[in-house]
């Protein structure tokens, strides 16, 4: 019988367009300062980014209702569980895969730009630098991650900021243990937990004085992009000397 994934990975022409268009509607959608992040360098002498390896990325998890969703599950099916690691059947999938992941990009690249750059110009620059200084020439997207993490729960896949009395210490790793345990549990939320439980007199909350929930660090989806941040060559023409 044959293997899930290869429902896609045989049927480029009707799946890659599909795909390609969801992750670009998935950016459009949902890109927000929680899910994108970036980190590039601008030269003071020329206006120009210094490199061209991956600078922003986006991450998000898959909706049930999409064919992404479908390719994901696919991907991590038990039907891929009797293959032999490191066996030649093992490097002929991660191969297909690979390839097929590099079409889905070069086909946002090549035909998305404007969908993407208004993202950008909305999320990144705020809306705050137009055309004419940054031009955005280049939106390139270089790689997809995929990753199943639905079995891990969802309170796990968050980060938790604790603050404590000035002075005192506390066993930070039980603390998180603890609430995302009664989070899975309960249902309820962290400041309830925590609010219980300081009422209650529970030693392990003794010397915590909030908790909060901070970013999401497991995500099942990860776009890397080059973006040209550079600055129009044009602005630094007009630029007086010093």
């Amino acid at each position: 019988m044959k293997r899930k994934i290869y429902k896609f990975l045989d049927n480029e022409k009707k799946y890659i367009p599909i795909l390609a268009r969801e992750v670009v509607e998935t950016f459009q959608t949902e890109a927000n300062d929680d899910n994108i992040d970036y980190s590039f360098t601008i030269s003071k002498k020329t206006g120009r980014v210094s490199d061209q390896d991956s600078n922003t990325y986006f991450l998000f998890d898959t909706s049930g209702q999409t064919v992404l969703h479908e390719f994901k599950k696919a991907l991590f099916d038990k039907d891929l569980e009797n293959i032999e690691e490191k066996s030649k059947e093992e490097a002929k999938l991660m191969e297909d895969v690979r390839q097929f992941l590099l079409k889905i990009c070069k086909l946002i690249t090549k035909k998305y730009h404007k969908n993407m750059e208004e993202t950008v110009r909305r999320v990144i620059l705020g809306n705050k630098i137009g055309k004419r200084k940054v031009p955005l020439k280049t939106i390139q997207v270089l790689s997809i991650d995929i990753a199943d993490y639905s079995s891990v729960p969802d309170s796990s896949k968050y980060l938790l900021r604790i603050g404590k009395k000035p002075g005192k210490d506390i066993n930070t790793d039980d603390v998180i243990q603890f609430v995302q345990n009664r989070q899975e549990i309960t249902g309820m939320d962290i400041d309830s937990i925590f609010n219980i439980e300081k009422q209650a007199g529970n030693p392990l909350f003794e010397n915590v004085l909030v908790i909060e929930k901070g970013r999401r660090f497991l995500n099942e989806i990860s776009i890397y992009f080059f973006i040209d941040y550079s600055i129009s060559e044009k602005i630094i023409e007009e630029t007086p000397k010093k």
